[in-house]
């Protein structure tokens, strides 16, 4: 028993050490095999904080291209320090990437990164999602005449939607494909819908009332609910149109009765 408690001490140590310099760690318990304990240590810190920061340049590169490389590791390395990884899969790592740019007064001047962040954010949820069959237009008129009563539509589980006050999609591909040419960007903000598709991840801008009518539906609500948050948007919103578009790409999985 004592031994573990002591294994259990020795492995938080290591850990404290590795995200926070100001540790010392367990420099004691530590074989140098050549090196001073210490300096090993420094090694396996440094080697730590450039898995992390290539971590999240990879989820967040237009963040990085937007910012710069310097800027861009300082604030990895602050946001590895308030948000240490608790997993192997580093997968999952920058989750709190957006709510944190967003603390920062360095990043006020940019008004907009925070959003780009939460936009790619969703680009990595959408690349990681699990996969499932979708209905064709015959498959889901079948569906929906075989249902009585009010229904629930189901979409594939990279299905994500992003509003935004920022023209979030223009600066995101301004980010990832610079021009020369000055970027001009829109005074209105981007409603989106986010998914995978052929392996990449795909963005689309859609209307107010569209946007609603799909956020309403991948919250659970019943159809005839997101038809009339639409319609609210839009009194002549075409709710067989917008169906029928997610059905095209491959969006929709199912029909269930409410």
């Amino acid at each position: 028993m004592h031994a573990a408690s002591s294994l259990l001490e020795l492995q938080r140590s290591f850990l404290e050490a590795l995200f926070d310099s100001r540790k010392t760690g367990p420099v004691d318990r530590l074989v140098g095999a050549g090196l001073d304990p210490a300096a090993r240590l420094r090694i396996y810190r440094h080697n730590s904080e450039q898995t992390h920061l290539e971590a999240l340049r990879t989820t967040y590169p237009a963040v990085a291209a937007l910012v710069g490389d310097a800027f861009f590791e300082q604030t990895a390395a602050r946001y590895r320090g308030q948000y240490p990884s608790r997993s192997g899969n580093l997968q999952a790592y920058g989750e709190h990437f957006a709510e944190f740019l967003a603390s920062l007064a360095d990043t006020h001047r940019l008004p907009y990164l925070a959003d780009v962040a939460r936009l790619e954010w969703r680009r990595q949820l959408a690349a990681l999602a699990g996969e499932a069959g979708a209905l064709t237009p015959v498959e889901l008129q079948s569906a929906l005449a075989a249902v009585q009563g009010p229904v629930r539509v189901s979409f594939h589980p990279s299905v994500h939607r992003f509003a935004s006050p920022h023209p979030v999609l223009a600066i995101w591909q301004y980010a990832m494909r610079p021009r020369t040419e000055r970027l001009t960007l829109p005074e209105s903000g981007d409603r989106l819908v986010l998914w995978r598709s052929g392996g990449e991840v795909a963005m689309a801008g859609v209307d107010a009332a569209s946007f609603a009518c799909i956020d309403a539906l991948a919250r659970g609500e019943i159809l005839d609910a997101a038809h009339a948050a639409a319609s609210a948007q839009d009194p002549a919103f075409d709710l067989p149109a917008c169906i029928a578009s997610l059905v095209r790409e491959g969006l929709v999985t199912g029909i269930t009765p409410a």
